[in-house]
């Protein structure tokens, strides 16, 4: 293993300033850029067998650069038009909270951990099945039918949700009884 560390701390010291910089003018600011240095370091350190050798690093973590920084941005891409989303489907409701949001909130919560967590990856941090399968240490097709299985049970929770009558109608009838 020492072997190893010597190995990678030369690649490192070697490799890390072309690295930086390339990122660096890829990268929409200088926290992704440092975040995909450090990911591409990270992956060449969990995958050093798979490094070549000698002149043949610098392509190889160029290439993986490239990788990280295209997941990157089709990462923030997602996040960007999410929240775009949901500030455009916003309505200026009287008590400020877009019953929507609301709805969506209440049925995550009324999920399981597991289905929350799967979901939660794809669809806001934007990973794919096969990437939640990696993150999860669980086989891509068992991935995708937990995905199946956990969208559905958002769905039944979401719309349980449309069933039950807003707080305010529940007040404003408590109010006539008296």
């Amino acid at each position: 293993m020492s072997g190893n560390r010597a190995r990678f701390d030369a690649l490192f010291q070697r490799h890390v300033a072309g690295v930086a910089s390339y990122c660096r003018w890829r990268s929409h600011s200088l926290a992704d850029a440092e975040d995909a240095v450090a990911e591409v370091f990270l992956i060449a350190w969990r995958r050093f067998d798979d490094v070549p050798a000698g002149d043949a690093a610098r392509p190889w973590l160029y290439a993986t650069a490239r990788r990280v920084l295209a997941n990157q941005a089709r990462a923030n891409n997602r996040r960007r038009s999410l929240n775009e989303k949901l500030h455009a489907e916003r309505s200026p409701a009287s008590s400020g909270e877009d019953p929507r949001v609301v709805r969506v909130h209440e049925a995550l919560a009324a999920l399981d951990s597991h289905d929350r967590e799967l979901l939660l990856l794809v669809e806001w941090e934007g990973l794919t099945p096969t990437e939640v399968a990696a993150v999860l240490h669980r086989p891509a097709v068992a991935v995708r039918v937990r995905l199946h299985r956990a969208r559905a049970r958002f769905r039944a929770a979401y719309e349980a949700q449309a069933s039950v009558k807003p707080i305010t109608q529940f007040r404003s009838e408590g109010a006539t009884r008296c």
